[in-house]
């Protein structure tokens, strides 16, 4: 695996081939403000920024695990519009690459959160381990209802859940690609709650993933 290298007071931090920091130990805040510079945060980072760099740490060291960022932002009271200022590159690549926190590791902690409570849909639909649909072409509304099967809806799948997975959608087949969590609040004017309430599983593998949209590690 090709790997790069971050610069910060003499000291030179290994990065994956994502630019993730790997291994993660060599973390401390001098990487922390130096990654942030190199992720445009400019003005460096305030307490409104360690605030969750430290809850992501904490997350990451003593529970073994990353929540899920409708969580994140929940727990430390903070909006999606406030989130996306404080960190303009994102949750995963931005927030999480400031704290140290792998790509691997990420990758590895979604795999095991989600891997062994999963269970094949009917046999009309190819999941991979994850549970994402294989091909995007294949998808009906079947598959979404397998999908939300076990999130307690008490509505099941609303009109408000079906406008968010047709701009999916109609993203995708546009673009080949997946909109970030904040085009699609701004576009469809969802806030935290209401996300929180649509998609209990989280953006990707809530919204995503019953849209039919793949996995992209």
């Amino acid at each position: 695996m090709n790997q790069s290298t971050l610069t910060a007071n003499g000291k030179a931090y290994k990065l994956d081939r994502y630019g993730f920091l790997d291994p993660p130990q060599q973390w401390d805040p001098s990487f922390a403000e130096a990654m942030a510079h190199q992720l445009g945060i400019l003005g460096g980072l305030t307490e409104e920024h360690w605030k969750i760099i430290r809850y992501i740490r904490e997350k990451f060291l003593y529970q073994g695990t990353i929540p899920f960022f409708v969580t994140a932002c929940a727990d430390n009271q903070l909006r999606l519009s406030r989130f996306r200022f404080l960190f303009p590159t994102g949750y995963h690549r931005g927030a999480c690459k400031i704290a140290g926190i792998n790509h691997a590791f990420m990758r590895n902690t979604n795999l095991w959160l989600t891997y062994e409570n999963l269970s094949k849909p009917e046999n009309e639909h190819r999941v991979n381990e994850l549970g994402f649909l294989v091909q995007f072409t294949t998808w009906n509304r079947r598959f979404a209802q397998w999908v939300v099967r076990d999130w307690h809806l008490p509505d099941g799948l609303t009109e408000r859940h079906w406008q968010v997975i047709e701009y999916l959608q109609n993203y995708y087949k546009k673009t080949g690609t997946i909109p970030t969590i904040y085009e699609v609040s701004t576009s469809l004017e969802i806030d935290l709650t209401e996300w929180h309430d649509l998609f209990p599983e989280g953006y990707r593998r809530g919204a995503c993933r019953a849209a039919g949209l793949p996995f992209f590690p």
